[in-house]
């Protein structure tokens, strides 16, 4: 008995991964309006992709209103605390909306 000489075709996987379009006003709002009412920081950068950063923009935050609050007991949070908030919505609202700009090209 002879061999085969012809082989057997070698099949080809496509995989077709959709990636939907990133809004970065879509990421803004969702850093500003949970910030603003729940302090949760960083859901705009899991909606842009970025999982680790935006658990550490929310885990971060609610660190820094941790201490915070415990410098409200002698009166210097009353001011650190809503500086250290605006801080974290420009700068985490800046860094998602780059963020979905990115993941859309």
């Amino acid at each position: 008995m002879s061999a085969d000489p012809v082989a057997p075709p070698q099949v080809q996987h496509i995989h077709h991964h959709y990636v939907p379009v990133k809004s970065s006003g879509t990421a803004v709002l969702l850093e500003l309006l949970p910030g603003a009412l729940f302090q949760t920081f960083g859901i705009g950068h899991i909606y842009a992709g970025n999982v680790g950063i935006g658990l550490l923009f929310m885990f971060g935050y609610w660190a820094v209103a941790v201490v915070n609050l415990l410098l409200c007991l002698v009166l210097i949070g009353f001011v650190t605390w809503p500086l250290c908030w605006i801080a974290t919505a420009v700068v985490s609202s800046i860094i998602a909306s780059n963020s979905a700009r990115t993941a859309r090209a």
